[in-house]
């Protein structure tokens, strides 16, 4: 997968050269819609623009913690039938429907498999398990039987970063802004996979990119039962640049039809 490197210094300067040659006027095309790609996903789960803890704490009411939820519900043991890092989709793979039309894929076998304090939950100890409680985690906030705030807080594992990205976050999710500019669940990579910890790449559909789509790297821990996602000391999911992989270089979730 090509790295895209981020660089919003001298952006005006830059596009303002920019129209004295095609190559450069090419340039700063690509700059401005790098920008663009930057705004937008600056709102799926703060990936660039975490609110800075302040230390003066937040003021919402937080959802159970995960051990009480976990106990609450009861254990998850979701039969895991592949333990592949390039797993099949699942046939019972379908779509679930949030705000502005947003949807993110779900399983029946897979996961979310019950239903804890009222979120979807019980995820399968595995790489497929892991990408689908990864995607489900971040797109929390566009589901419209909760706040953005009691499902962040529901779906990452407690952390000395999390109360900062639970901020940012509900601050800026936006998915009038994500539908707009046509970023879709496309597929994901399982970059690495431990039972207890997973890093895996979600690919989403961006026609601002060269490849029309857009890789997020993120990372999830398995918590009580079930796996919850893992942001880092100063509220970002992630230190990487986001990446623009091309169709065959992920795992299709298929059956999308956005």
């Amino acid at each position: 997968m090509a790295q895209r490197n981020r660089n919003n210094k001298g952006i005006g300067d830059t596009v303002k050269r920019g129209w004295n040659s095609k190559p450069a006027a090419i340039g700063a095309i690509v700059v401005v819609a790098l920008v663009v790609i930057v705004v937008l996903l600056s709102t799926l789960l703060g990936v660039f623009a975490p609110a800075k803890n302040d230390g003066q704490g937040t003021t919402s009411k937080a959802a159970p913690t995960q051990s009480a939820a976990a106990a609450a519900g009861g254990p998850c043991n979701v039969r895991v039938m592949d333990r592949s890092t390039t797993p099949r989709i699942p046939a019972d793979l379908t779509w679930k429907t949030g705000k502005e039309g947003l949807t993110w894929p779900v399983s029946k076998s897979v996961g979310p498999t019950k239903t804890i304090s009222g979120f979807n939950a019980c995820f399968a100890r595995s790489p497929l398990g892991a990408a689908l409680a990864a995607q489900n985690a971040i797109y929390s906030q566009y589901d419209t039987n909760h706040g953005v705030t009691a499902a962040l807080n529901f779906y990452i594992a407690d952390s000395k970063g999390k109360a900062a990205n639970v901020e940012g976050t509900a601050k800026s999710s936006d998915a009038s802004q994500v539908r707009a500019a046509g970023m879709n669940p496309a597929g994901f990579t399982v970059d690495s996979f431990t039972k207890n910890r997973a890093d895996v790449t979600l690919v989403y559909s961006n026609p601002s990119t060269s490849t029309g789509y857009v890789g997020i790297a993120c990372s999830v821990q398995w918590v009580d039962d079930d796996w919850k996602l893992s942001v880092l000391d100063n509220g970002e999911l992630s230190s990487g640049n986001p990446t623009t992989p091309s169709e065959g270089d992920f795992i299709s979730w298929g059956g999308n039809t956005q």
